[in-house]
């Protein structure tokens, strides 16, 4: 799925949640009766944003439809789980899927892409095309669908504005997955993490990137074009690991003589780096 491409509209999640609530609460209607609940009526002109919800619902796979059309989904518990859900089916390789699941490859390039951006450069589509390299986006339209998509999934947020350097206008967005990694911590789909204990910082990675597999070292967190990771590859994912500590969700500590370090940006002295051995998942 293209989910980029606004054609004739533009898949928001937040349409997506609606029209998911819809099928969830109402299992057994037709594609045209969940339209016609999803948008009000007297505003059909915005029939296609309903319609490419729901389709990028079925292609997500987080609805069914059977032979007769009636559409059906699984019973969850708000909002944040459909982000959880949503999150998982955008950044998953396709291959875990199955043979057949695509995805969203548009998406998914971007996130691996912004993964590995400076975490303090207020990012605008005229800023991805002169100073990020190597990005997958092919206009600023599909810019600014990406800027929702990632900040809706928890890998971005809004720059602030004394962080700009230039006088333009356009919206813009910083790389910052604290949303993600945390949520990923708290709930994730594979096994948890043990609370309480302190764990190497490398069985943390490796547990982010099986949660998140759009972070940089995991064998499928690349496409064709991007650039070779280097050691500035973790800024962004250290941040959020700095961030999340700052919240109480975990606490990072450096032991004598360690098995693998991490260099993270400290938080408390910032343009120094700070080195990690050891995390504890709080309870």
């Amino acid at each position: 799925m293209d989910v980029l491409n606004p054609s004739p509209a533009l898949c928001l999640p937040q349409t997506m949640w609606l029209t998911y609530q819809v099928i969830m609460t109402s299992p057994g209607l037709g594609p045209d009766e969940v339209i016609a609940m999803v948008v009000p009526e007297g505003l059909a002109s915005q029939t296609q944003h309903g319609k490419r919800a729901l389709s990028g619902l079925r292609d997500f796979r987080l609805v069914q439809q059977d032979e007769s059309g009636a559409l059906s989904a699984e019973s969850i518990d708000g909002a944040s789980q459909f982000v959880r859900l949503l999150r998982r089916r955008a950044v998953v390789a396709p291959s875990d899927e199955g043979p057949d699941y695509v995805g969203a490859p548009d998406l998914r390039a971007g996130l691996v892409w912004l993964m590995r951006q400076a975490p303090m450069l207020p990012l605008d589509y005229d800023t991805v095309q002169t100073e990020a390299t190597g990005n997958p986006f092919v206009n600023d339209t599909r810019w600014n669908g990406f800027r929702l998509w990632s900040q809706a999934l928890g890998f971005s947020r809004p720059a602030l504005a004394a962080l700009s350097k230039n006088a333009s206008q356009r919206a813009k967005i910083v790389p910052d997955p604290t949303e993600a990694v945390i949520d990923a911590i708290r709930a994730p789909f594979g096994d948890p993490l043990p609370r309480g204990e302190q764990l190497p910082i490398g069985e943390l990675l490796s547990f982010l990137r099986a949660e998140l597999p759009v972070l940089p070292g995991h064998p499928s967190a690349t496409y064709d074009g991007m650039a070779a990771d280097d050691e500035s590859s973790l800024r962004v994912l250290g941040l959020a690991l700095s961030s999340a500590e700052q919240r109480g969700v975990l606490t990072m500590a450096y032991q004598s003589d360690p098995s693998g370090v991490m260099a993270l940006p400290d938080a408390q002295d910032f343009g120094r780096s700070r080195y990690v051995s050891t995390v504890t998942v709080k309870g």
